[in-house]
């Protein structure tokens, strides 16, 4: 213990790191201990609000996906939209994938009985409430939807609603106790802390005493010593020395040692700074010369680097705006001027100005003719003026002020004016030698404008010439002797995909390489480049390319281009040609096949003829040459059709007769046809149902099965069965030719409804044709707003499938009914014109049809007729009844009010009328065979309910005498 105490007194750093340790370790466990228990509390805190906040995010979603349920339902019972009810079972899965996520957080009683509530309410929701609703809507029982949410279904919903607001309402009063529980854990944390503050504050103070004790005291003696040495007092022994032995003890007995040595050098300490104060007078003299020329350097310095920022920033930019605004700002700087500008004497006024407002740039701007720059224009030469400042430019200044204003010419090299710049400055005026300074400045800015004003015109010229060659729809590039890409236009570059700022000076092993990556032949298109570029002699200027997976065909062009007679560079040209390409391929197999379709039945016509004219033949013989001859004459007139028909079709000259017609007899007539063609063939119809009638014409209906039908037959050579299946699919009616022949390779199936397009292969060569048929099939579908598409499996046979829209039409011939016009239409329509117009569509279309142009009038008629529908104008001008007024009385009239009424109007008001019960809505103008499909089928949902037949034509009714 002596050994210690000994230790810590031979040295004050040692006791003040030894208190201080103890006040620092006192310190740390103190605040450690708190800050743990502070970490601790808030960790708890957080856990229990992110479990709260999981569950309130879930109880969200819960509320978001009942809601969008409840509105979905609802949409779709007021609506019928198949999308909301899609969306009901879609947030249905959204609840159940929520409560799946909710239930692992349901830690206390609250938790679980919502957890429950909810669990329980979405089963009874979806699985009950829901699922009855929508099929008692779909059966169109409106009153028992209506039952079922008297019965308890809004009020489970409400409680539901309740029981959510509830939870969520126990949610935030659980996030609030816990809040409060943690504040409070926190102010007593904070108290403890303030605690262990004072404790600190307190132990601090009593080391403060005690070092104060040790070292003030011995200190301020030691003080009181040195201000009597210093003040040459008599020196006497220090009191510290015997009884220190610490780091004072030490001082006081080394500054007895140095006061005597002090004591003795003083003598000589006052002679030399006698010395000593004489060199310093020399050396200050010496020291502000020294400074007067350092200053005059750095002024020449920086004049020196103004002038270089001047000459920088006319050189370093080709941009017009940008040399001006370097101009007037760093000749400001070279002038020491406080503002200046300057203006170019063009149409546009271009200017710049420094310390300027926008006001007296415009001020200088408009008084350019008159004053002092008109002076300057005259005169060509610069000069100074001395003005007196205005109110307005002196600020908080009283006194008076002058600015000193200078006036530089900028001179073109025709020694006409270009520019004309001012500059102001308030230190002081222009000295003539700064003038000529100036002058020689405003030199280096004319060349620098006249640089601009060369770069300006070739820019613009470069630019017409790159927007020139971008809009051409070419290819093209230019290249130098070398090969070095000078200019591209956009068309190529992007063939290339590169941009066409960076392909700029790109070698000419580069630029290939792109181009090579892009093509099929690459050995011989560069040796075409090779040859154009480096062997002047060579007279290839064209070579045509193929490029990779792209159906595409590039001819490139190469023309050389001389300055005089020496040739600097050469153009490169790359034209699309694939659709001349194509066009030329096709001709070539159009001319091949036409030229062997048309020689072979006029061989056979010449060649029977002949033998009719020069022998005398047997009547039954003479009976089958004139058979063969009338045959392959059909057969040449069937080809000259299709021609014909494919002009007509492509001009757009090409009419229909459509009506409603069955599509069973038109088949059924095509393969009796087609019988007589083949004797290996067997012929199937597969009617899937009853509802067959589409409107068309009968005669382009027929061209489209017979050209399907006589393919299969053509192209199943060893013979099989050729089907043809009737179905419906949704609201089309689909007839599928199905065969058992060569097949159709997959690589064909895009071109096979092009033009004289026919696969290329052997077996389909023998046999023959034209390519036109599946053309004028496709045409004549798309025509009747269908379409059609094919199968196929090679070897195994092909599927063609025509898509017709279909038509509901049924034919009951014991029905009273049906055995005068068909049902009864009436239209409510005031414009007599439109009126007389639609009545004559839905007459034609087998409707007995009566129109009113009063609202009244028609209310009674319809009372009278019972009608099976109503078309309605909203605007009428006759009586005092509008259509809507129509429209709501009648569904208002219990007899009236199942009448399926079709809203005819220019005003676009469909939701209106639809909301109020109108079963379609049509917006004029429209064409009149569009009504008739809307009655129709409105007329076709009612007979699927056993309400009403639909009507049919008279020539459905020849065609089905015909059937029997």
């Amino acid at each position: 213990m002596e050994k210690i105490k000994r230790y810590f007194h031979k040295s004050l750093a040692r006791q003040f790191i030894g208190l201080m340790g103890g006040f620092i370790a006192i310190f740390f466990v103190g605040a450690s201990l708190l800050l743990f228990y502070q970490q601790s509390t808030t960790n708890d805190f957080e856990r229990k609000r992110e479990q709260i906040e999981k569950k309130e995010k879930y109880v969200e979603q819960l509320d978001r996906a009942f809601t969008q349920a409840f509105l979905d339902v609802r949409g779709y019972l007021a609506f019928g939209r198949k999308e909301f009810k899609q969306s009901v079972f879609r947030q249905k899965e959204a609840v159940l994938l929520t409560l799946k996520q909710l239930k692992p957080l349901a830690h206390t009683t609250e938790d679980q009985q919502f957890l429950d509530a909810a669990d329980s309410f979405a089963t009874y929701y979806f699985d009950q409430l829901v699922k009855q609703a929508i099929m008692e809507f779909e059966n169109g029982n409106i009153q028992a939807v209506l039952k079922i949410s008297e019965n308890g279904g809004t009020a489970a919903i409400e409680q539901f609603q309740r029981q959510l607001m509830d939870y969520h309402q126990t949610l935030k009063t659980q996030l609030d106790d816990e809040y409060v529980n943690f504040i409070t854990k926190q102010t007593k944390s904070q108290m403890a802390f303030v605690g262990l503050i004072l404790l600190i504050l307190l132990v601090l103070m009593i080391i403060i005493r005690m070092m104060t004790k040790q070292i003030g005291k011995p200190l301020t003696e030691f003080a009181i010593a040195a201000e009597k040495f210093a003040n040459d007092e008599e020196y006497r022994e220090w009191p510290l020395l015997s009884e220190r032995n610490d780091e004072i003890g030490k001082l006081s007995r080394a500054f007895q040692k140095m006061i005597y040595s002090i004591q003795e050098k003083e003598e000589n300490l006052v002679a030399q700074n006698e010395e000593l104060l004489a060199q310093q007078d020399e050396l200050e003299s010496q020291q502000a010369e020294l400074e007067q020329a350092l200053e005059m350097m750095q002024l020449r310095e920086q004049e020196l680097k103004r002038r270089n920022d001047f000459i920088n920033g006319l050189s370093n930019s080709l941009k017009k705006q940008e040399v001006l605004d370097s101009i007037v700002c760093n000749m400001c700087k070279v002038m020491d001027a406080d503002r200046g500008m300057i203006v170019l004497l063009n149409e546009q006024k271009s200017h710049s100005a420094f310390g300027l407002s926008e006001q007296g740039v415009q001020q200088f701007l408009a008084y350019m003719d008159n004053g002092l720059s008109q002076r300057l224009l005259k005169t060509k030469q610069s000069f100074a003026v001395k003005r007196e400042l205005p109110a307005s430019e002196k600020s908080y200044y009283e006194e008076t002020l002058y600015s000193y204003d200078l006036l530089l010419p900028v001179l073109s090299a025709e020694q006409e004016v270009e520019a004309v710049m001012m500059f102001s400055r308030f230190s002081g005026e222009f000295l003539p030698y700064e003038i000529e300074e100036y002058e020689r400045l405003a030199k280096q800015v004319s060349i620098s404008l006249q640089k601009i004003r060369l770069y300006e015109e070739s820019e613009k010229d470069r630019r017409m010439t790159q927007d020139i060659l971008n809009n051409i729809q070419e290819g093209i590039q230019l290249v130098d002797r070398n090969g070095v890409n000078l200019m591209m236009n956009t068309q190529l570059a992007n063939f290339l995909k590169v941009d066409v700022n960076t392909i700029s000076q790109t070698p000419y092993e580069q630029w290939k390489e792109l181009l090579l990556q892009k093509v099929v032949d690459e050995k011989n298109l560069s040796q075409y480049l090779d040859n154009v570029l480096f062997h002047a002699g060579n007279e290839i200027k064209s070579f045509t390319y193929h490029v990779k997976d792209e159906k595409k065909v590039i001819q490139m062009y190469a023309e050389p281009l001389y300055r005089g007679t020496e040739r600097f560079g050469m153009i490169f040209v790359h034209r699309d040609i694939t659709k001349e390409f194509e066009v030329d391929q096709m001709k070539s197999e159009f001319v091949s096949t036409v030229s062997h379709e048309l020689r072979t039945p006029l061989s056979s016509v010449l060649g029977f003829t002949e033998l009719m004219l020069n022998k005398e033949l047997k009547p039954e013989r003479q009976r089958k040459y004139l058979t063969t001859i009338y045959q392959e004459a059909k057969r040449l007139t069937a080809l000259i059709n299709d021609f014909l028909d494919v002009q007509r079709m492509e001009s757009g000259r090409q009419t229909y007769d459509k009506k409603y017609e069955d599509i069973v007899p038109i088949i059924q007539n095509v393969i009796e046809t087609q019988k007589v063609n083949t004797a290996i063939h067997q012929f199937v119809v597969e009617k899937e149902t009853d509802r067959t009638i589409v409107l068309g014409d009968r005669d382009k209906l027929a061209q489209v099965f017979t050209n399907l039908i006589s393919n299969a037959v053509k192209y199943s050579p060893d013979g099989g069965t050729v089907t043809v299946r009737i179905y419906e699919q949704g609201d089309r009616l689909n007839i599928d030719v199905v065969d058992e022949g060569l097949g159709i390779p997959a690589e064909a199936m895009p071109h096979l409804f092009t033009k004289f397009y026919r696969v290329d292969n052997s077996d389909r060569r023998r046999i023959g044709g034209t390519g036109l048929g599946l053309a004028i099939v496709k045409e004549i579908v798309k025509a009747h707003d269908g379409e059609v598409t094919i199968t196929s499996e090679v070897k195994k046979g092909s599927t063609f499938t025509v898509r017709l829209p279909l038509v509901a039409v049924e034919m009951d011939h014991g029905s009273d009914a049906q055995t005068d016009r068909g049902v009864s239409v009436i239209i409510v329509e005031d414009d007599r014109n439109l009126a007389s117009l639609l009545e004559a569509e839905l007459s034609d279309s087998g409707f007995n049809v009566k129109s009113f142009k009063n609202g009244k009038e028609a209310i009674e008629a319809m009372k009278a007729m019972k009608p099976a529908a109503v078309v309605l104008d909203i605007m009428l001008e006759e009586g005092e009844m509008s259509g809507w007024d129509v429209l709501k009385e009648m569904k208002v009239d219990k007899e009236l009010s199942s009448i399926p009424i079709v809203i005819s109007s220019a005003l676009e008001e469909t939701e209106k009328g639809l909301t109020l019960g109108a079963s379609d809505y049509l917006v004029k103008p429209y064409q009149p065979s569009q009504l008739s499909k809307t009655i129709l089928q409105i007329l076709l949902k009612q007979e699927r309910h056993g309400e009403i037949l639909v009507p049919v034509t008279d020539e459905y009714d020849r065609d089905e005498e015909k059937s029997e």
